[in-house]
């Protein structure tokens, strides 16, 4: 029985550059509420950011693996926090600093509405990124001083040479780890911190074990919280790395493909049977 449903938010819950998500979600979303199914976003995304995208009401995700596992909240409460070093940072900006067009983001833990980011290096393409993914983008000489929840990569180039990027970084860097998120942008973790671990620290604080949760996401850094649960789902413009990943496979995100599987989720809960796209099993 499913118990808790879990979904990123970019490219699946919600199209990248879209406003919020669609009525159909938010409907969807209640519907898992009211039948006794825990939801919550597992997103790279924190807290401040996800509140335009659920029109300002937090009660869609008062549970949820944010930040790409660094905070992790039960029932609205913050059960687990993994901030990022100092150290760690800096050397991750030297080596991106070797890279044409790219620079590092940097969030604070103590945000605001319009989600800040302390941005240091090539800062060509930051005001394009800063609108695609709505943040407000601040240049940056050093690392503030402040405690940073999140990092990022941002680099506009071809990918063999993103591929070459992450490999020096975890190379060089041994603290951290680096997932790509999606298109030219990249998430840098401490090591061993990621959405799966988040999952683990999650299943505790509520009770419940991996097969009791059913997780839907697209991209690289899904593919270790996929691994972590039996019920896995890749929505179908999903990486190709995610759809083999992924146990079962649903529409694609712009036509709300999760609304639906949530749906089917909420009328297996009330009926007790097997939600349809769980029926049979293509992985």
């Amino acid at each position: 029985m499913i118990k808790l449903a879990l979904s990123d938010m970019d490219n699946t819950l919600i199209p990248v550059g879209s406003a919020h998500v669609s009525l159909r979600t938010l409907v969807a979303i209640h519907a898992v509420q009211a039948a006794g199914i825990e939801f919550g976003p597992a997103t790279g995304r924190d807290r401040v950011e996800l509140l335009p995208f659920f029109l300002g009401n937090d009660d869609y995700y008062r549970t949820g693996i944010l930040s790409n596992g660094k905070k992790v909240y039960a029932r609205g409460e913050l059960v687990r926090l993994h901030l990022m070093e100092r150290d760690a940072i800096e050397a991750v900006i030297d080596v991106v600093r070797q890279y044409p067009g790219c620079f590092v983001g940097m969030y604070p833990f103590d945000t605001e509405s319009d989600n800040p980011a302390y941005c240091l290096g090539d800062l060509t393409h930051a005001m394009e990124f800063a609108e695609r993914l709505r943040f407000r983008a601040i240049p940056a000489t050093n690392v503030p001083n402040r405690r940073i929840i999140g990092v990022t990569i941002a680099c506009p180039l071809e990918q063999q040479q993103i591929d070459q990027l992450k490999a020096r970084v975890i190379a060089e860097v041994p603290q951290v780890d680096v997932v790509q998120s999606q298109k030219h942008w990249c998430d840098v973790l401490p090591r061993g911190v990621n959405k799966a671990s988040g999952l683990r620290e999650l299943e505790e604080a509520l009770g419940i074990s991996s097969d009791e949760v059913v997780f839907f996401g697209d991209a690289e850094n899904d593919l270790a919280i996929m691994d972590a649960v039996p019920n896995s789902v890749a929505v179908a413009n999903a990486t190709p790395a995610a759809k083999a990943a992924a146990r079962w496979h649903i529409g694609a995100c712009a036509d709300d493909g999760v609304a639906q599987a949530l749906e089917q989720l909420a009328q297996g809960a009330q009926t007790n049977t097997t939600p349809a796209f769980m029926v049979t099993a293509d992985h």
